[in-house]
């Protein structure tokens, strides 16, 4: 696993290259522009694409599905306050990709723009209501949202387990040992979110970086667990447990010829660039910049950009063949949006430090 994740990181840190020396910042340009050239072409070849409610439509999910996702999750909210659901998402995909694989991949920049625009709910006990009707994250206590086990069911995944399959004596003491890991996983991730007040941006998008790692870190525990259960499944109920969907990866210089692929990619690919887009606008709305920070804002925008592209990729890959396998791709994803976050997190830090005491004011008080 170590080689893997360094060989991940390694491609990762290819598709960076430092910028103009006056502006001290990475910005993804060079062999990103290669990486990413073959996700560009389809994005040429696709046209116009369906808005979010529209996309989540094509998908086999309805709003009300986002909704429900984004609030919590059968294991607690084990994830950061942008994408509480994560813990539960990953497991989810490497046990039942289809139901899963929009909840993980459709999870990408917006993730990262939520969390330093404070756009995002917090348990009823410490959330806030703005003026829209949204919750957002309380001044005291940005952290509290990891801390929240009220929708925790202690019987998650091992009762749908036992429903997707017929379990031998055997294969239930094994699911009872992955129930016990999952558990303990989520409950090593709650003690280890200390609530430290996150008042500003900078302090969200640091304790972002530290929460997808520690999601990332809590699936690769169970990777024997996961093993041990796929190797105990004969190969009819390996079957189970295996996508219905398309497997074939998009050709880069064509249209994808299957509308299901075709939709798929399209659901999660398209929102990482909107997002982008959003964070910039709202940025911009709240802060006002003058013509000294207007070089700081350019590279946050274009670095913002430059990584919403970057995990694309993530939405261009076939599903794996086995739950492990699924595993490993999901933790790549988390992977990927870690690295993502850091990048921004660089230029957002120095176009924040730019800004004078009302301007950071009215930024964070209008996420609220």
């Amino acid at each position: 696993m170590r080689a893997r994740t360094v060989l991940l990181m390694t491609i990762l840190s290819a598709a960076v290259v430092l910028p103009e020396a006056a502006h001290a910042q990475f910005s993804p340009q060079g062999m990103l522009n290669g990486i990413s050239r073959p996700f560009r072409s389809m994005l040429g070849h696709f046209g116009h694409f369906p808005r979010h409610r529209q996309q989540a439509a094509a998908m086999g999910h309805s709003p009300a599905d986002a909704a429900s996702a984004s609030a919590g999750s059968r294991l607690g909210r084990v994830g950061p306050p942008a994408w509480p659901s994560a813990y539960e998402d990953m497991l989810g995909y490497a046990f039942w990709p289809d139901d899963y694989v929009q909840r993980l991949r459709g999870h990408g920049f917006d993730v990262i723009a939520d969390t330093i625009t404070g756009r995002f709910e917090t348990p009823r006990a410490s959330a806030q209501v703005a003026t829209t009707g949204t919750a957002v994250q309380s001044d005291t206590n940005a952290n509290a949202g990891c801390q929240d086990t009220t929708s925790a069911q202690n019987d998650w995944p091992s009762t749908r387990l036992g429903q997707t399959v017929q379990l031998s004596n055997a294969q239930h003491d094994t699911v009872a040992g992955l129930q016990a890991a999952v558990t303990q996983s989520a409950k090593t991730f709650n003690a280890d979110c200390v609530d430290v007040p996150a008042t500003t941006a900078s302090d969200r998008l640091r304790a972002l970086v530290q929460k997808l790692w520690s999601v990332r870190d809590a699936g690769t525990g169970l990777r024997a667990s996961i093993k041990t259960f796929d190797d105990s499944l004969t190969d009819a109920q390996k079957a189970s447990f295996t996508s219905k969907q398309p497997q074939e990866a998009p050709k880069p210089d064509a249209k994808i010829a299957n509308p299901a692929m075709n939709r798929q990619y399209q659901a999660c690919a398209q929102p990482n660039v909107e997002e982008a887009e959003r964070m910039i606008k709202q940025i911009v709305l709240r802060v006002r910049p003058n013509k000294d920070q207007a070089a700081s804002l350019e590279n946050l925008h274009k670095t913002s950009s430059d990584m919403a592209k970057m995990l694309i990729g993530s939405c261009a890959q076939p599903i794996p063949a086995d739950p492990l396998a699924r595993l490993d791709s999901a933790g790549d994803h988390l992977t990927a949006m870690n690295y993502a976050a850091t990048t921004v997190q660089i230029a957002f830090n120095d176009f924040y430090s730019k800004l004078d005491n009302a301007q950071k004011a009215r930024f964070e008080t209008s996420g609220r």
